[in-house]
């Protein structure tokens, strides 16, 4: 496959003054395709036709002609160049990158802008809002250390040193924790990525990895209910409001720990008598082979639960559970499913209170409730790992990891009591 860059007049049209628009044309030999790309300048035909279609070169040129060839060999290594920056060419990618000002190549705000789209045109709206956090955050911290309202960071001023500081405004200043800073400095290293893979950047202005800016991990306790804590609150008897929050907090317990977006995306044909089907709602969009559908056998909690509110209109491309409207768009969902979970997190905190159990208590205490509960009944690594479909036992190790003192305490006893 070769493209083919030409610069050329557009005839079809004769502007009022008497010239035609000057366009770039890329051609695919491999497709057979070509575009045409308004450049934005017109010339009359004879003009052109001297300055460039009769082949002469520059230091043959004199006056009106010359400059015009200097503007038409301008754009044309500009096309060129756009080109060659690309690995797979792309007729809407190739004008973006021939479009934009060659301050874009290096500016942070640019990069992320470009992810952030990507993902709304993906209907990621999660991560497009994630990222855009991490974009607001750095630009602000930038602008702080400039004392400036310049808001156009470049990543050539990005170094360890940068990134240190920009820690310790998060924590000192700003209160954020360093999970906070952890997430928005891996959003960061993402668009550097992209920027080095787009050869817009060279790796050697790189500022992550051993022996220069390395992201911040906070070890925390993966907070879970112990078994006893689990009945007491299944027993309870709670008000309706809480009542909800409970059914679909023991929902996603009793699903292997179904993440509650997940929980909320299940259709009627993920629905097959005894059992849910379903793929992540978080790897559909990251990996495009490989994809793991997981498969959950219902049992008595999850089918009371699913009979209690499943939708009166069970088609197969409708939700089971009332969260979701048939046709809703990556917008509404998004909202929907904050809102959602939002509401279930505010009663877990009354049911909380009332039961004495530790602050902090929220949805995602379903997933390690069920981790840890297993792992307490005798359950292997594997058999966890394939139950909460990590893509590997090292990520399921974080929950031994994790135990607390208490736990771990409760279950050396448990070791060394008959001996």
């Amino acid at each position: 496959m070769e493209i083919k860059i030409r610069i050329v007049q557009d005839k079809r049209r004769k502007l009022q003054n008497g010239k035609y628009p000057i366009k770039i044309r890329a051609y695919n030999s491999g497709t057979k395709k070509e575009k045409r790309i308004t450049t934005g300048l017109e010339m009359f035909e004879k003009d052109f036709n001297t300055c460039w279609k009769n082949g002469k070169r520059e230091d043959q040129l004199k006056g009106n002609d010359k400059i015009n060839f200097q503007k038409l060999y301008v754009l044309h290594a500009r096309a060129e160049e756009a080109v060659s920056s690309l690995d797979y060419f792309d007729f809407k990618e190739f004008e973006n990158r021939l479009r934009r000002k060659s301050s874009d190549k290096t500016n942070v705000s640019y990069h992320f802008s470009n992810t952030i789209k990507r993902f709304k045109e993906k209907g990621r709206i999660g991560a497009a809002s994630s990222y855009n956090s991490a974009l607001i955050s750095l630009t602000k911290f930038h602008r702080v250390r400039t004392k400036s309202n310049n808001s156009q960071l470049s990543f050539l001023e990005i170094n360890p040193k940068w990134l240190e500081d920009y820690e310790d405004y998060m924590v000192d200043d700003q209160e954020r924790s360093i999970t906070t800073v952890a997430i928005y400095t891996r959003t960061l290293r993402v668009i550097f990525n992209n920027a080095i893979s787009s050869k817009d950047l060279d790796k050697k202005y790189y500022p992550f990895g051993r022996g220069k800016y390395e992201i911040p991990e906070e070890r925390k306790v993966k907070k879970s209910l112990s078994q006893s804590q689990v009945g007491q609150m299944y027993n309870a008897k709670l008000p309706p409001l809480q009542d909800r929050a409970r059914n679909y907090w023991f929902f996603s317990y009793s699903t292997n720990g179904m993440n509650f977006k997940d929980m909320a995306m299940l259709k009627f044909a993920n629905l097959n008598q005894d059992e849910v089907s379903y793929y992540r709602e978080k790897t559909k969009v990251k990996k495009r082979s490989n994809k793991k559908k997981i498969v959950v056998k219902l049992n008595s909690i999850s089918t009371k639960i699913i009979d209690l509110y499943r939708n009166e209109q069970e088609d197969s491309d409708n939700y089971i559970f009332p969260i979701l409207e048939k046709g809703d768009k990556p917008e509404i969902i998004f909202r929907k499913v904050n809102n959602f979970i939002r509401s279930i997190n505010q009663q877990l905190k009354h049911i909380a209170k009332d039961l004495d159990f530790p602050d902090g208590f929220s949805t995602y205490w379903a997933r390690h409730s069920f981790a840890t509960n297993m792992i307490n009944i005798g359950a292997s690594i594997e058999m966890i790992s394939e139950a909460l479909n990590h893509s590997d036992t090292k990520v399921t190790q974080h929950y031994f990891d994790g135990f607390e003192e208490a736990t771990k305490s409760e279950m050396m006893e448990k070791l060394i009591g008959n001996l």
